[in-house]
Order: C-alpha cells, then sequence, then structure tokens
C-alpha cells in the first residue's frame, strides 16, 4: 500500500504556511520531512535529519542557496546537495557524498504538494478550483491521530450523515439543555436518504444519493472521488476539494479547500489558512460541530481499526468497492503499470473537473449523461 501511495502528488503545506516562517516540518507516508521556501521563493522538501550527525533541518536558517544546518552549518540546496561545510577545510571535499533525500515539489492553487514516489514523476493533477483564475479561496485542516483509511471511507459512507450529523448532534445539544435540540431538529437535522449508490468511472468513484426524488444533483451528478484520497464538491460557482493525506500509519492530514468564483479575474495575495482542532484543551472530543462528529467516529476505531472484526452491512456498498479498487490497484503496480489516476497526458490534464453537468459540458472526464442519469451501480434503497 506504501509504494501505490507513493504513485501519487499528495498536499503537504498551504502557502499561506510558508509566509511567516518560511520552514515547516512535516511528516508525509512515514517519513520526517522539513519544507522551506528559500530566499529566492524556491521550495524544497528534504530529509529532516542531516546527513552529517542527524540534526533537525527545521531548526536550520533559510539563504538564497537553500537551507543550512543550525549545528555544524552544512548547507543543502532544494535537490539535497550539499554545497557547503564550512568547519572542514576547502569547504568539505566529501560534499558528493553528503548528499541528503530530496522530493520534487510543486506549487498550486494555494497549496504545495510533494511526490515520494519513483520516476518519471507524473503529472500534478489540476483539478478545477486549483486552477480557476476568477476565485477566492481558503484552506483548513485537521490531524486526526488515526489510520487514513479511516478517514477515507468516512467520505464513502453516506449513511453516517443522517444519524452522526443529525440525531447524536440534536442529543449532544438535548443534554447541553435550553431550546437548541428543537431548533435543529426542526429546522437544521439532515433529511433522510431514500436511495444511496455508487458507480465507478474512469478516476475513482462516484457517490450519489437521494432526498427527494432521483432528479437531485446529489443522485443525478453525485459527489466523484479521485482514486486515491481526493474528493471533489463542486457546482459552477462554488468547488471544494477534501485532500486525505496519509502522514504516517496513525496520523491523517484532513486537508478541506475551498473556492468560490466571482466571474472576473481575482489575484489573491494572501490565501488564509488554518487548523481545525477535533478535541478540546483537555483532549476532550468537540461533538457540538459536524468536524468534531466525523473527527469521534474515526479515532475511536483505534489508531488502526480492527477490520477483522466488522459486520459491514448493504449501506457500505462504496466502502467494499473502494478496498477493492484499492487490492486491484496494488496488483497493477506489483504488475509494473500505472495504477489508476495517476496522469502523464498534458491535453488531458489542462483543467479536470467533476463528471457531468460541473464541467458545463457532456462528456468531462470520460462521463456521458447517459452514464450520468441511470442507475448507479450498487445501488441501495434505505
Amino acid at each position: 500500500m506504501g509504494d501505490l501511495m507513493r504513485r501519487y502528488w499528495h498536499p503537504v503545506a498551504a502557502s499561506a504556511e510558508l509566509a511567516t516562517t518560511s520552514i515547516k516540518r512535516i511528516r508525509l507516508l512515514g517519513e520526517s520531512l522539513v519544507l522551506y521556501r528559500d530566499k529566492k521563493q524556491r521550495i524544497g522538501l528534504l530529509a529532516e535529519a542531516c546527513a552529517h550527525r542527524g540534526a533537525s533541518l527545521a531548526q536550520g536558517v533559510i539563504e538564497d542557496r537553500g537551507l543550512r544546518c543550525a549545528a555544524h552549518s552544512w548547507l543543502y540546496d532544494g535537490q539535497g546537495a550539499c554545497l557547503d561545510q564550512p568547519l572542514e577545510p576547502n569547504g568539505g571535499v566529501a560534499r558528493r557524498e553528503a548528499t541528503t533525500i530530496a522530493y520534487p515539489t510543486q506549487e498550486l492553487g494555494g497549496l504545495i504538494f510533494a511526490y515520494l514516489g519513483p520516476e518519471p514523476c507524473p503529472l500534478l493533477p489540476r483539478y478545477n478550483l486549483l486552477v480557476w483564475n476568477d476565485a477566492i479561496r481558503e484552506t483548513n485542516g485537521s490531524i486526526i491521530p488515526c489510520n487514513w483509511l479511516q478517514v477515507m471511507e468516512n467520505l464513502l459512507d453516506p449513511m453516517h450523515v443522517e444519524q452522526l450529523h443529525g440525531q447524536y448532534f440534536a442529543d449532544v445539544l438535548d443534554r447541553k439543555g435550553g431550546s437548541e435540540a428543537a431548533e435543529f431538529l426542526e429546522h437544521h437535522r439532515p433529511p433522510p436518504m431514500k436511495r444511496i449508490g455508487f458507480d465507478l468511472f474512469d478516476q475513482g468513484i462516484i457517490e450519489r444519493h437521494v432526498i427527494s426524488d432521483e432528479d437531485d444533483v446529489s443522485w443525478r451528478v453525485g459527489t466523484p472521488s479521485f482514486f486515491p484520497t481526493t474528493s471533489l464538491l463542486a457546482s459552477r460557482n462554488r468547488a471544494s476539494l477534501v485532500f486525505i493525506v496519509p502522514l504516517d500509519d496513525t496520523h491523517t492530514w484532513f486537508l478541506l479547500h475551498m473556492a468560490e468564483r466571482t466571474n472576473r479575474p481575482v489575484h489573491q495575495k494572501a490565501i488564509p489558512f488554518f487548523d481545525v482542532p477535533g478535541v478540546d484543551a483537555n483532549g476532550a472530543f468537540m461533538t457540538g460541530t459536524a468536524n468534531g462528529q466525523d473527527h469521534m467516529a474515526v479515532v475511536t476505531q483505534g489508531d488502526i481499526a480492527a477490520r477483522a472484526g466488522e459486520h459491514l452491512g448493504s449501506s457500505d456498498a462504496g466502502i467494499v468497492m473502494y478496498r477493492e479498487m484499492l487490492a486491484g490497484q496494488m496488483e497493477r503496480i506489483e504488475g509494473g503499470r500505472d495504477p489508476m489516476n495517476v496522469r502523464r497526458n498534458r491535453a488531458e490534464n489542462v483543467i479536470i473537473n467533476g463528471p457531468g453537468e460541473q464541467s458545463g459540458s457532456e462528456g468531462a472526464d470520460g462521463w456521458s449523461r447517459q452514464r450520468q442519469r441511470r442507475a448507479a451501480r450498487h445501488a441501495v434503497a434505505v
């Protein structure tokens, strides 16, 4: 699975996070890394441990040519080359042997992405709201202390919305007392879903659900999840991207990137970013918010969910489909092939819209209006 996940670009920071300190210590796919922007505004991503004696480069000094270790002043550029060892004779005669791990990065739409996999490096997917030139954007993120698959599967479980964000939320409000619970149940409770369904498309899975009838956009178009861990919720003028980022086996970054179109060119000097906690200062789950409820639901499954003890139901069809997809894509890379949604063709990567009407044209991304309107595979009446 680690080999599969390394075939894709993952966001590692919002651009705003490097606006003040220029250095961010990160974890990605089990590796400890340091992300930085040098004084010439170039971004680098290096192994955190200095190749000299392992001091943390996250405490280093930013320079024109790269990042200098605080301990003994070894200087590294963005390709991992050691450029200077000032305490060694002649600036360090063994600099060529003192390279460190470096990974490629790209900046797009206010986010910084990294690729930790084998060469040749694939194209960074240009999802629509990352490249719109008329959008106002903002980003928030939550660190969730559990395995990434639990978080991803929560996105493919539409039935939890009615209960967790509906009845359970009402119970939380009722325990607080006052009239909030009654107000919520009357005016804000999520409506029940009459039907859910899941369909494969050439880049992932479409999740669908019916609230009133099958002309609902939530059924007719649905919500695409682009393999492996990116979901797009979009209309013509607003869109959100959800990135599920595996930091290591037991920590996940849930990143929400939002955009609203203005129909005129926008130069947003700084795209706001803020952290969203899942627990309060005492470590208690913040179950008074939808984010906190999701946080509670996935974290309480354990650091890594014990799936051998599960009893899946018919409403878990999307989770089953996704697990089968993961197994199939691991077989592809074992056979020496690119997995699903690894992009090599620039002409097909100019802008990536969701299937169907979100793009404003028929047949976008291999999806046709006829296929949109047929019953989704694995449909379940509820």
